[in-house]
């Protein structure tokens, strides 16, 4: 359960086509810090099975999706505990980050914006906390996803994939990044040993994919981030970043409205059908 791209197209040119779940979407990292459980590395795919994520409630539109979710900080710890890795805890409550998602998709407009908001709604704080944005872009779908090349536009601070027919896939959030890296997508590692996105470029064409990351330094209990991710394509790396500027600007107009959806009571109300569902150990997170 969580939040992936299965497929994007630009003008009905394919750039992300059968990629795998966990490569499309954000990934997270945080130390949990608290009294009881002292320091707690996290890493969090942007697909997690049940009940490590927990659906909150969905709404979809023409225009607008949103989806809500928990991090479950309890079921989490006691997987670790069940794995060995940390010594038995005792669990006086549920602990939950919510994580909310408001996906603007507007027809005839040439990006898609995603917000996110993460509040810690949690005893703990979440500390040096990173955003990653992962996308293993498949440019021109099956005919071209081996042969993809990258860079990354400092200025506009847009990462992109390319092949020789001149189509060009690309992201931008709308908070300055503070790492970047593209590399094959095989050698895509974030763990308790690389925490950090490299700062560099693969050379050359392949099967890769582009990240970018936002460091935060501390979300403290009831304390919220946010940010909003824009992704476009181009015929060209100009076009590209002119679709990229243009959403992101479109982007900071809608922070009000996504506001004011994350604070409503309904928006924070879980829906019946998602309880069952959120209780079972799922190996299929589809």
């Amino acid at each position: 359960m969580g939040f992936s791209i299965k497929e994007l197209t630009y003008l009905g040119n394919y750039l992300i086509y059968l990629s795998e779940q966990e490569l499309t979407g954000p990934w997270f990292s945080f130390k949990l810090e608290g009294k009881k459980i002292g320091t707690i590395p996290v890493i969090l795919r942007n697909i997690e099975p049940t009940p490590i994520y927990n659906m909150v409630n969905t709404r979809t539109g023409t225009q607008i999706s949103r989806i809500t979710l928990d991090f479950n900080i309890t079921e989490y710890l006691k997987k670790l505990v069940q794995d060995g890795i940390i010594p038995s805890l005792n669990f006086e409550k549920k602990e939950f980050v919510r994580v909310y998602k408001d996906i603007f998709n507007r027809p005839k407009v040439p990006y898609i914006s995603t917000f996110f908001t993460i509040k810690n709604i949690s005893d703990f704080a979440l500390k040096n906390f990173s955003i990653y944005f992962v996308f293993d872009f498949d440019i021109n779908g099956l005919k071209g996803y081996d042969n993809d090349m990258s860079g990354y536009d400092e200025e506009n601070d847009v990462i992109y994939q390319y092949d020789d027919t001149g189509l060009y896939g690309g992201f931008s959030p709308i908070s300055k990044s503070t790492n970047y890296e593209s590399c094959l997508t095989r050698d895509f590692i974030i763990d308790q040993h690389k925490m950090n996105l490299s700062n560099t470029l693969y050379r050359g064409q392949g099967e890769i994919l582009s990240a970018l990351q936002i460091e935060f330094i501390t979300i403290e209990p009831d304390h919220t981030f946010q940010t909003a991710l824009v992704i476009s394509g181009g015929f060209s790396k100009e076009e590209l970043i002119e679709n990229i500027k243009e959403g992101k600007n479109n982007a900071m107009k809608h922070l009000h409205q996504v506001n004011r959806s994350v604070k409503s009571e309904q928006r924070n109300i879980q829906e019946e059908a998602f309880i069952k569902i959120n209780l079972q150990q799922a190996e299929d997170c589809k």
